[in-house]
């Protein structure tokens, strides 16, 4: 029993690798660009979206304050600036599932 456990495991971490995919700066902007998106990471929460014309909105749970700021694509990686510019590679989980840096999202 315990094989069995052991390589259905294995074959699960495979699996789990293979739909993980870091994407392109055309995926991004036809996937995420557009569309709100419901973020977490280890302390937060909230939902951002990237508009068409190059600015970004972002809110997060328990603060009702809207921070605005810009978005851009640099070397295949998602760039965010609100104070100071953040560049980050975004990876596709499958179906709307996405992960940036230590957290996850998912596209509506």
């Amino acid at each position: 029993m315990k094989a069995i456990t052991v390589s259905g495991l294995i074959l699960l971490a495979f699996a789990s690798a293979a739909y993980a995919a870091t994407m392109t700066a055309e995926q991004m902007k036809s996937e995420l660009v557009g569309h709100p998106i419901h973020w977490k990471s280890k302390t937060q929460s909230g939902v951002t979206t990237y508009k068409p014309d190059g600015t970004i909105e972002a809110t997060v749970e328990g603060d009702k304050t809207t921070y605005k700021g810009t978005w851009s694509i640099k070397d295949n990686k998602m760039c965010e600036k609100f104070d100071k510019e953040k560049c980050a590679t975004i990876t596709s989980l499958g179906g709307k599932k996405y992960s940036k840096g230590a957290g996850t999202f998912t596209v509506e």
